[in-house]
C-alpha cells in the first residue's frame, strides 16, 4: 500500500528557505535614550537624613529639648505641658540615636499629667503613622484629610488642611537645609557605572532592540528636593545629559527657580475626579500637576519621553501613589521599553517584589507592565556609598 502512495505537491514550500529578518524593523530602537528616577532612597543611600521620618524624628528632639528647659513647648502646630519633670528629660538626648528619640517622644506624651493638644489633625495622623508602621507618605495623609474635608466641602477645614501641609513644607524645607550642609557628596563610581551600563537586549521589550547598546542620551529626573542627583549629571562623561529636578529646589524662589512642589499627584484617584466636580478651587491648591505648570520641568520631561525610545532605570524612588499622574505617563508612554528596577538589598532581604507591587500600580495595561518590567534575575541592587566607602 504504501508503495502506491504520493506525497502531496505543496508547490515546493518545503524546499523553500526560510525568509531572513526584515532589519529595518529595528530602525526605529538603534537609538535608546536611558530616563533615571531618582527618590529619596539615593540620598539615604548616600548617607543622608532626609526622609520625612528623619525630619519627625529631630522635630521630636527639638521638642523633647524645649522639654528639658521650660517644661512646655508650642508652635502653629502642637502644644505641650509637662505637670511634672519626667525621667526621661532627664538623660544626654545626644547620646540617643534619633529613633530612640523619637520613642521618649512618643513615650512622654502618652504619660499622665502631660498635656497635649494638637492644632493639627495632619500631625497628629503623621505621627500616629510612624508609630505604627517606623514611616509614612505624608503626601497620602494629606490627601486622606484633604478627602474628608471634600465630603462635606467645608471650605475652612479645607483651608486648614492646606494651611497646615505648607507650615510642614516649610519646616522640612529647613530641615533639609541645614541637613546638606553637613555633607560634601563626591559622585560614586560604581553608582555611575550603573547609570551609564548598557541598554541589554533580553532586558527590553520583544522586537524592540536587536542587540545590547549603549544609550543615547540620560535624562535625570530628581523628585528629590537636593541636588546630589545634580552632581552625578556633572560626572557623566560620554553621554549627552538632561537633568530634570520635577519637584523643585530648595533654594528655589518659585520666581527663576523652582521651589518645593509638595502635595499629591494621583489625578485618576476616584476622589479627585469628584473635586473637578465640586466648585472650589481651593482642593487643588497642592495637586502636584498645577505645580508643574508654573514651570518648564514638566515639558521637558514630555518632549524626552515622546521623542525617542527610552529604557527607564529606578533608584530610590518608592514608585507611591503621590506621584501617580507622572509614572503612569513615562510607564505606558509606547516609547518606554523597559523599566529596570536597581532594588535595596541589605543582609540577605530586598524589596525587589515590594517595589513591583507599587510599579504595577502605575499601569492600566498588565500586559504592557509584563512586557515592560525586567525581572529580577536581570536586576540589580542600587550601590550604597554609605556602605561601601
Amino acid at each position: 500500500m504504501l508503495g502506491n502512495y504520493k506525497m502531496p505537491d505543496f508547490g515546493g514550500v518545503m524546499n523553500r528557505s526560510v525568509p531572513e529578518i526584515d532589519h529595518s524593523f529595528f530602525d526605529k530602537y538603534k537609538e535608546v535614550n536611558r530616563l533615571i528616577i531618582i527618590g529619596n532612597g539615593f540620598d539615604l543611600a548616600h548617607g543622608l537624613k532626609t526622609s520625612f521620618k528623619d525630619f519627625i524624628e529631630d522635630y521630636s528632639k527639638k521638642i523633647l529639648n524645649e522639654l528639658k528647659k521650660n517644661n512646655k513647648y508650642e508652635d502653629e502646630l502642637i502644644s505641650i505641658i509637662c505637670h511634672v519633670i519626667h525621667h526621661d528629660l532627664k538623660i544626654n538626648l545626644d547620646t540617643l540615636d534619633e529613633f530612640e528619640i523619637y520613642k521618649k517622644f512618643i513615650n512622654i506624651i502618652n504619660r499622665d499629667r502631660v498635656s497635649i493638644n494638637y492644632k493639627s489633625e495632619f500631625l497628629k495622623s503623621i505621627i500616629l503613622s510612624i508609630e505604627k508602621k517606623s514611616w509614612v507618605d505624608i503626601e497620602l495623609v494629606f490627601f486622606d484629610l484633604l478627602r474628608i474635608a471634600s465630603k462635606s466641602n467645608d471650605s475652612k477645614e479645607i483651608e486648614k488642611v492646606n494651611k497646615e501641609l505648607e507650615i510642614l513644607k516649610n519646616k522640612l524645607k529647613s530641615y533639609l537645609q541645614e541637613e546638606v550642609k553637613r555633607y560634601n557628596i563626591d559622585p560614586f563610581q560604581k553608582l555611575l557605572n550603573q547609570f551609564t551600563q548598557k541598554i541589554s537586549r533580553i532586558e527590553t521589550m520583544p522586537n524592540t532592540v536587536e542587540k545590547d547598546i549603549s544609550p543615547n542620551t540620560i535624562c535625570i529626573l530628581n523628585f528629590n528636593y537636593t541636588q546630589i542627583a545634580l552632581e552625578y549629571s556633572k560626572k557623566i562623561n560620554g553621554f549627552p545629559i538632561m537633568y530634570i529636578p520635577i519637584h523643585g529646589e530648595l533654594d528655589g524662589d518659585d520666581i527663576t527657580i523652582q521651589g518645593l512642589v509638595f502635595g499629591y499627584g494621583d489625578e485618576l484617584d476616584k476622589d479627585y475626579i469628584e473635586f473637578e466636580n465640586m466648585n472650589n478651587d481651593a482642593l487643588f491648591e497642592h495637586i502636584k500637576s498645577f505645580k508643574y505648570l508654573h514651570f518648564d520641568n514638566y515639558r521637558k520631561l514630555l518632549e524626552f519621553i515622546n521623542s525617542d525610545p527610552f529604557q527607564v532605570h529606578i533608584y530610590g524612588h518608592s514608585c507611591g501613589l503621590s506621584d501617580r499622574t507622572m509614572l503612569n505617563t513615562i510607564f505606558e508612554n509606547q516609547n518606554c521599553i523597559s523599566i529596570k528596577n536597581f532594588y535595596y538589598s541589605n543582609n540577605g532581604n530586598d524589596d525587589y517584589e515590594q517595589k513591583t507591587y507599587a510599579i504595577a500600580r502605575h499601569f492600566k495595561s498588565k500586559s504592557d507592565l509584563r512586557a515592560k518590567v525586567v525581572n529580577k534575575t536581570k536586576c540589580e541592587p542600587m550601590v550604597q556609598p554609605k556602605d561601601e566607602k
